[in-house]
């Protein structure tokens, strides 16, 4: 059943991976939202971090080989669409995660699959996006904040691999 519980489609399901109440956990990355959305330059620094520590997606963003350090691809103009996409994306499901969070990663799971975004993929942009907003906020986010992005992130990369595993295989040719 992937992520749903079969008595409440709409409501996210504690997975045994979490500890305690998913739902607690979204409550607190729901209310940290607003000052993570006011980092300078998220979405960039997010891409920047991931193309900086995966070189090999470099090419699905056709980001030139040339751009060698985080400050290259922090200013590269090739990342500007993919990372704005990204946040609005990863909002999109922080924003429904107490009410609709089943329903928002069906949907973002077709995204990704119509966008040839491989499973495998999925796991490192939230652990990018974990990695900047904990460097960018390190003081200001609580270690009990910190968890929930982290717990929050994982369980996101979970649901939406389980849901991109419903459609068929692309061949890598």
């Amino acid at each position: 059943m992937g992520c749903m519980s079969s008595s409440a489609a709409s409501r996210p399901v504690i997975p045994s991976s979490i500890p305690g109440d998913f739902t607690v956990i979204a409550q607190q990355v729901k209310q940290t939202w607003p000052d993570v959305k006011k980092i300078n330059k998220l979405g960039e620094k997010t891409f920047a971090h991931l193309l900086y520590k995966y070189p090999e997606f470099k090419p699905l963003y056709h980001i030139p080989e040339a751009y060698k350090t985080e400050a290259d691809l922090l200013n590269a103009k090739e990342i500007q669409e993919p990372s704005e996409r990204f946040i609005s994306f990863y909002g999109e499901i922080i924003e429904h995660s107490n009410t609709k969070f089943n329903e928002v990663v069906r949907e973002k799971a077709v995204e990704l699959y119509a966008r040839n975004i491989r499973t495998n993929q999925i796991k490192v942009y939230g652990e990018s996006l974990v990695h900047v907003i904990q460097y960018e906020l390190n003081i200001d986010l609580t270690v009990e904040e910190k968890q929930a992005w982290q717990l929050f992130s994982s369980e996101v990369s979970r649901c939406l691999a389980v849901e991109m595993s419903k459609f068929p295989r692309r061949s890598i040719v």
